[in-house]
């Protein structure tokens, strides 16, 4: 390998002393791809700096309308010159809130077309799109009605008119009836646009070259010393750059550190002048050329190895880096691993240079929980590695291939042939990926011969059971083999003494490592999590000496980990972390004795123990020290106990030292650990003072440590801590906000010291959580300190609040500085509070295009702006909160932002609205029409809070789950006399609950209720007049009645007529001192329940008549009670199935109680 490693990369360094003679040449049909890959390119978009495409975007919306005003089918090219921003441009479209409400299919198609792959992929969209509504789907609702659909084809290189023509009558086939059916074709070539159109295609205009400059100025980031001799040659550059954004993103990072002479060679480097037919699309390449030929040898063997991947591949970090060191590409050495920085550092530079981009995580990996890093390569530099790589790189999933004799890097699409049938010689192959689907079984064959293999990935292939043969891949140093179905690890996979990589992700079926899993004693990284069956390591396990990367994460039941850690000194990741569902299945402490052990391994640098301290010290016992007998307990907070601590042990226990002390005692002693996880461990009440001694320690995630009381007091002068997560914890981190080296997350503070010219949001740069909350903006000294943290590249964070301090004038203007804070693109649940400005930053205003995936959106304290942002476009939103936002006076259609909003939400919440007077609950479709189309048509629960001057017309909205009503009399009472709506297709005809809290009006002037014929469920909390007549309570089909907190002396006469009522809730009703005789014509009563209802001394002799009582609950009712012990009113209540009497409740029960009447609320 080392001799093949030197000849490879004296080849290319002979290519860079030549690269004045280096061109490439026109793509041939050979390169063609063979299959439809929907790993190419999907409709999210990643690269969140659109560029100035907001325009483009416009005009092809404006085609489309148009050309939808008199056609039912329409086709719409977009061409132009490679990485000139077609994709880019058709996800704009993709993704537009125009369209959410369409059936929708991307597809990409790439280079050889195949009219049915095409037509597989449009049906399996559809069919999740359609299993997605049928999920979503009330089960008594309709069929939804045929929709509209929209359909993109990327990447089209077919240009013969018989196989346009039939994918044209593909198209109008698979899409029959549908209304209207809109299609978007991305292509290089105008001819195939010309030949495909419906209406006229779209021709994509390239950046101009001062946009190109910005790009290269913003990536250099020259002195302004430097500015007066680098301008015009600058401009000479991007000129060059043809429009495209990739080519300026290229050249700016070669051009950084450079000097005048270096510029000046770029510029005149006899790269630009390889002219061809295609000039444009040559001068973008020949940017990348001048790129690559920069780069050092090491380098340019990674980056070309990644030809080995289709188009569009999505590569993990960790995964790609074992590669290049399986191959010899990276310096490998047992002894300090020093090769996983050296591939950081090429990682690094790659994605510096734009021959790298982050990607998104694919779905198998968001399923299982994992944080991995994921890349891509855009279509141009992969043209360029494999253009380099040509006669070494074989892809089966081209037609038309060679079968050569060169080849030592193989992707194979059909794993159930032999190499000999691809390839001349097997024995050159060192790397070898199966990118189908195909299932490989215990005697598959394929890859056998190739006996000089370094790198073997199955990740893409259904793996029944290993095969026997790849025992017979002695060199083998990458094996990636998730998900296999063995029960057993077959002993020929320990016959590969040389693998340094062994990855069984997600293999839920093993039971057992063999025994001689020892003998492979060069395997430094080991992943097993969700393995979950495992039972025990083998005692040879502690033989694998050289490991540096272990995970164990998911198995639960796994026993011999402490003993084998004894011997793994060299471990730099070890994650141990489980998932809640795991607790029920253990019935022991699988990890006991890692406490003893954990201190030896002095190289770890990541330890991940979140949710461990069950399998370690066993559950959670309410027993004091000494104590031998144990009752588990529950995760209550120590905060909410705030008397009669002396009756629970266990509190006192947990505040004394302890093995869990003693534990992280023993993790303090780790001086190497950069980043420890001790997340969801209840246990935790203080983090020890020896802490501080851990100098390397730059992330500690304490998340939800419910528990957790103290922090060691010099926390705040550890240099390189930088992130300390503390979400869900009760501690006070108010101490630490203005620290200059930690920095408080999920929730920070910004703070500027008095004299100093920035404040600390600036030290966000380098953080990117999943969650974040930045309060306190007003403290921000300038603009540019919120374009430092570049929040919109944080790809990894979902959740965002952004918080001003309302009525505190900050330092900059808070319009200006919120419209440097753009979230980014992925984002799902976003908060803004406290801002004060009459208007909002354009990604507010188009917020459905720069956060298209929001779930949850909650604005706070608004009080300057008289209208929102059209939140009613969000395609994905479900959960919506309005808080005191004064400047809002009505909610109407405009509030929507167009036809067809809200169709996804589910969740409304409006408080404190005290300018708020009318809510148009629903609107007409037509002009002139009837009000038909409800604001919110899925709705399933609406708050209402605090909203005095609230009315709403002209009905009440549509609720499908619960509805409260707090402090908003007008809700109640606005409704005129007319009928109520009656009939499917209103508000109440699904309303299951109505809560009413508190209302001064008397329950007869409740004329809403009048509009609720439907409601299942009523709750009238903190009401004192609750007369009325039968006609205002006119809920026939009402199932259950809670009464709470209510001053009345007797229950209302109205109740009687409830004659469908089965459960009655009495709570908390003190002025009540009897129940009426009348009680018995509830016959259809089966529950009731009486709670702290100290004046009511009896039941009713009519209750012997409530013959379909099962179930009678009297709690904290002394006098009650009391009549209830004799004998003769036992017989009374003798029919009745379960009696229930409860004394007042202890101080747990109570917890528990108000928990109950908080969520109710």
């Amino acid at each position: 390998m080392a001799d093949r490693t030197r000849e490879v990369r004296e080849r290319l360094e002979n290519i860079s002393k030549q690269r004045q003679e280096f061109s490439f040449t026109a793509g041939n049909s050979s390169y063609a791809q063979q299959v439809i890959d929907d790993r190419a390119t999907s409709s999210e978009v990643i690269e969140v700096d659109v560029l100035g495409r907001d325009q483009d975007k416009q005009k092809v919306m404006t085609l489309l309308s148009q050309a939808s005003s008199s056609s039912d089918f329409i086709i719409l090219p977009i061409y132009g010159i490679g990485g000139i921003g077609k994709t880019t441009l058709a996800k704009l479209v993709f993704n537009d809130a125009h369209f959410m409400d369409y059936e929708k299919a991307w597809v990409y198609v790439s280079q050889t077309f195949d009219s049915n792959k095409v037509a597989e992929i449009i049906r399996s969209e559809r069919q999740n799109n359609q299993t997605h509504l049928t999920n979503t789907q009330e089960p008594d609702t309709d069929p939804p009605a045929p929709k509209n659909i929209l359909i993109v084809l990327d990447d089209l290189w077919e240009n013969r008119a018989i196989k346009i023509d039939e994918l044209k009558r593909s198209l109008k086939l698979l899409c029959s009836g549908r209304n209207k059916v809109h299609v978007i074709v991305t292509t290089r070539d105008a001819e195939i646009a010309s030949k495909i159109q419906t209406t006229e295609a779209y021709a994509i205009e390239s950046l101009s070259s001062d946009v190109c400059w910005n790009i290269i100025k913003q990536i250099v980031g020259f002195e302004d010393n430097d500015k007066e001799s680098l301008e015009n040659i600058g401009k000479e550059i991007a000129m060059k750059c043809q429009g495209v954004a990739l080519a300026a993103r290229v050249l700016g990072y070669m051009l950084r550190s450079k000097n005048f002479e270096a510029w000046v060679s770029v510029k005149e480097n006899g790269m630009w002048n390889k002219s061809t037919t295609e000039k444009d699309y040559d001068d973008v390449l020949a940017s990348l050329k001048l790129s690559y030929s920069s780069m050092p040898p090491d380098l340019r063997l990674c980056f070309t190895y990644c030809a080995i991947f289709p188009k569009g591949h999505k590569m993990a970090k960790d995964h790609l880096i074992y590669q290049w060191a399986a191959l010899g590409f990276i310096e490998s050495s047992n002894e300090d691993s020093s090769w996983l920085q050296h591939g950081e550092g090429i990682i690094k530079q790659l994605l510096g240079m734009s021959f790298l981009q982050h990607s998104n995580s694919p779905s198998s990996y968001a399923q299982h929980g994992k944080n991995v890093t994921f890349f891509t390569m855009h279509d141009l530099v992969h043209d360029l590695a494999r253009l380099i790589m040509r006669d070494e790189v074989l892809d089966t999933t081209i037609k038309y291939n060679a079968r050569g004799s060169n080849y030592r890097y193989v992707s194979l699409a059909d794993c159930t042939r032999p190499l000999n049938s691809f390839v001349t010689y097997p024995d050159k192959i060192r790397a070898l990926c199966f990118l189908g689907s195909a299932k490989i079984g215990r005697d598959a064959d394929g890859f056998s011969s190739a006996k000089y293999l370094r790198m073997l990935d199955l990740a893409e292939c259904s793996i029944q059971n290993l095969p026997y043969s790849i025992g017979q891949l002695k060199l083998l140093r990458y094996l990636n083999a998730p998900g296999i179905k063995d029960r057993v690890i077959p002993s020929c996979v320990t016959k590969l003494s040389k693998l340094i990589y062994l990855n069984l992700r997600g293999s839920s079926e093993i039971l057992a490592l063999p025994e001689s899993i020892g003998e492979m004693e060069d395997l430094q990284y080991l992943d097993l999590s969700g393995c979950e069956k495992i039972r025990k390591l083998p005692k040879s396990f502690e033989k694998l000496k050289n490991l540096v990367h272990l995970d164990l994460s998911d198995c639960p039941e796994a026993n011999g980990i402490a003993r084998a850690l004894c011997s793994l000194t060299k471990l730099r990741y070890l994650n141990l972390s489980r998932e809640n569902e795991w607790i029920h299945r253990v019935d022991s402490a699988p990890l006991r004795g890692l406490p003893e052990v954990i201190g030896k391994l002095i190289e770890l640098r990541y330890l991940n123990l979140s949710n461990c301290e069950y399998y370690i010290f066993g559950p959670r016992t309410m027993v004091s020290e000494g104590e031998e007998n144990s009752t588990p307990v529950g995760s209550f907070h120590d905060s909410m106990i705030s008397e009669g601590e002396e009756n629970y042990p266990y509190i006192q226990k947990k505040k004394n030292s302890g093995p869990v002390g003693s534990f992280l005692e023993t993790i303090s002693t780790l001086a190497n650990l950069e980043h420890l996880d001790l997340s969801n461990n209840m246990d935790i009440y203080s983090i020890p003072d020896s802490f501080c001694s851990l100098s390397k320690l730059h992330t500690l995630d304490l998340t939800r440590c419910y528990d957790l009381e103290r922090l060691p007091e010099n926390v705040g002068e550890m240099d390189m801590l930088k992130f300390l997560i503390v979400k869900d914890c009760i501690i006070n981190m108010s101490n630490l906000q203005s620290n200059k080296h930690v920095i408080p997350l999920p929730n920070f503070v910004v703070h500027a010291a008095e004299g100093e010219h920035t404040s600390n949001l600036v030290r966000l740069k380098n953080a990117s959580p999943p969650e974040l909350e930045l309060r306190c903006l007003g403290n921000v000294k300038s603009v540019e300190e919120a374009r430092a943290i570049k929040l919109r590249e944080k790809r990894s964070m979902v959740k965002l609040t952004l918080a001003w301090t309302t009525g505190k004038k900050g330092f900059v203007e808070d319009m200006e500085l919120l419209k440097e804070l753009v979230p980014p693109r992925n984002l799902e649940h976003f908060e803004l509070s406290g801002y004060n400005n009459v208007i909002f930053p354009t990604w507010l205003t188009d917020i459905a295009t720069y956060l298209p995936n929001l779930v949850s959106v909650s604005l706070w304290d608004i009080t300057q702006c008289g209208s929102l942002p059209p939140l009613g476009q969000l395609p994905n939103l479900k959960r919506l909160k309005l808080v005191a936002i004064s400047g809002i006076k009505k909610i109407d259609r405009g509030f929507c932002g167009g036809v067809k909003a809200f169709t996804r939400l589910e969740d409304f919440s409006m408080f404190r609205m005290e300018s708020l007077e009318e809510w148009t609950t629903a609107y007409s479709k037509g002009e002139g029409g009837v009000a038909d189309q409800f604001m919110f048509p899925n709705l399933k629960e609406l708050e209402i809070f605090g909203c005095h001057k609230l009315r709403l017309n002209p009905r009440p909205p549509r609720v499908k789950g619960t509805w409260r009503i707090r402090e908003s009399d007008g809700v109640l009472l606005q409704w005129g006399e007319s009928s109520p709506y009656t009939g499917s297709s209103t508000s109440s005809a699904s309303l299951a609950c109505l809560l009413i809290k508190p209302s001064m009006a008397p329950l007869h002037q409740w004329k809403l209720l009048r509009h609720l014929p439907a409601i299942k469920e009523l709750n009238i909390q903190y009401c004192n007049d609750l007369s009325s007549s039968s006609d205002i309570i006119g809920a026939c089909s009402l199932r259950e009645l809670t009464l709470l907190c209510c001053d009345i002396t007797s229950l209302p006469q109205w109740l009687g007529h409830l004659t469908t009522l089965q459960k009655l809730r009495i709570r908390s009703c003190q002025s009540l001192n009897n129940l009426p005789e009348w009680l018995c014509d509830l016959v259809s009563l089966k529950d009731l329940n009486i709670y702290d209802c100290h004046g009511i001394v009896s039941l009713p002799e009519s209750t012997q008549r409530l013959t379909k009582l099962k179930r009678l609950t009297i709690q904290d009712c002394p006098a009650l009670e009391q009549w209830g012990k004799l004998k003769e009113n036992k017989k009374k209540i003798h029919h009745i199935k379960e009696v229930r009497w409860q004394g007042k409740p202890d101080l747990l029960s109570a917890l528990m109680y108000c928990a109950e009447e908080f969520s109710e609320e």
